[in-house]
């Protein structure tokens, strides 16, 4: 029986992706992008339309035969929810975000508050709360909030970097593997290799802290460029020498780039340098990745 299931929650997910990857598509279209025999195809198609997953799009125009019927997912069948929460200076700020099933933004909002608690951290969520909302996705700063029993919708709490190393590959789906490096305070990575986030056995996977070598301390001073910069060298030596990605996100400020790439020409070799981009923040990488693993599991539990 489980076997059965797990079939069927992969077909499931071949079709989703097809439909939402093409825009639409018609039975026939779903045979060849799936690989599924039309049988299973009509047998889903019909659970899909009953649950209102999936809706009926109209006929396309017909090239010679009898017309053929065009389905697509129902992109306001369910909204995720993605709560970003980042201190800066005394102040905390809250920034929600609704997404449909094709990703798209369906609303904004954005609040500072010196303090953030329960309460203040519920209000906002109910003045975006919707009927269509089955996903509430919270990254928060360090701060122990537990909400998951206030709310019939799945809640998950996530690391923000974490979050953001996996939008940050699905912006740059040109790189297998890619790092994601917040160096403003206490240095953090994201890492995802071959499209797997690495979390480690308790989650602790990029926390640059626990590395002696960078917390020297001739290297601990940031109120300069220079001292930044100096700084930002050993911690991409040390993700480099130990992940050798193709690509690195670095979010920092004040940085010398030029300085920090020809310090790190003279350790590695053209070759061996991955790709660097400099971001400001990550606000959007981290509500990509909690808005595509939310729906990830929203459609997981669809398809059981």
């Amino acid at each position: 029986m489980n076997e059965i299931r797990g079939v069927r929650k992969k077909n499931v997910f071949k079709i989703i992706q097809s439909l939402v990857k093409q825009g639409g598509c018609t039975k026939n279209e779903l045979v060849f992008y799936t690989g599924l025999s039309l049988s299973t195809i009509d047998s889903l198609l019909e659970e899909m339309l009953k649950s209102n997953l999936v809706i009926k799009a109209g006929y396309r125009e017909s090239t010679g035969g009898r017309p053929s019927m065009g389905y697509q997912v129902n992109g306001e069948f369910s909204q995720t929810l993605c709560i970003y929460a980042y201190k800066h200076d005394k102040t905390i700020t809250v920034i929600g975000r609704l997404y449909n099933l094709y990703s798209e933004m369906m609303e904004e909002k954005r609040r500072d508050v010196s303090k953030l608690d329960c309460e203040v951290l519920c209000s906002f969520i109910e003045e975006m709360l919707n009927a269509q909302v089955h996903t509430i996705c919270l990254s928060l700063p360090d701060c122990d909030i537990d909400i998951k029993h206030r709310y019939k919708q799945r809640v998950f709490v996530k690391n923000d970097v974490h979050m953001g190393a996996i939008g940050a590959y699905i912006k740059h789906m040109q790189y297998d593997s890619i790092v994601l490096l917040d160096s403003k305070g206490d240095s953090r990575l994201g890492i995802v290799i071959n499209g797997h986030l690495v979390e480690g056995k308790s989650s602790i996977a990029g926390q640059t802290c626990f590395l002696p070598v960078i917390n020297h301390e001739d290297y601990k001073n940031r109120r300069s460029m220079k001292g930044r910069s100096k700084r930002l060298v050993l911690e991409l030596q040390n993700i480099i020498g130990m992940l050798n990605p193709e690509a690195i996100v670095i979010c920092s400020d004040g940085i010398d780039s030029h300085y920090v790439e020809e310090e790190l020409l003279k350790i590695f070799k053209m070759s061996d340098m991955p790709h660097l981009i400099y971001i400001d923040n990550y606000i959007d990488e981290v509500m990509l990745g909690m808005e595509s693993i939310s729906k990830d599991s929203l459609f997981d539990k669809m398809s059981r």
